[in-house]
């Protein structure tokens, strides 16, 4: 019977020992490490993500510096053609029919 007493008690508390004695060392990666190693690796990811979308904004504004100057010759062909399209307008001074 006390040996039974001393096994019902013994067990859980030999497993309490062996938990917190264990919990203790470090041979089993821990979860900080492997959110560090997680953190790392989604802060590679967003920084090639940052540079990609930096680099796609360069390339935008490149386009659009084109875009604009293209856009200032056609209007510059544009106000050309209109001028040349005017009729030459009559003297303003006429002689008066009598």
């Amino acid at each position: 019977m006390k040996l039974a007493r001393t096994m019902l008690w013994g067990l859980p508390i030999m497993g309490l020992f062996c938990a917190i004695v264990l919990g203790g060392c470090d041979t089993f990666p821990t979860l900080s490490a492997t959110r560090t190693v997680q953190k790392s690796e989604s802060t590679a990811t967003e920084s090639d993500a940052l540079k990609f979308l930096q680099r796609q904004i360069k390339e935008r504004d490149r386009r659009i510096e084109e875009l604009s100057s293209q856009l200032e010759a056609l209007k510059a062909i544009d106000q050309d053609a209109a001028n040349r399209r005017k009729p030459a307008l009559a003297p303003a001074t006429t002689i008066p029919i009598e």
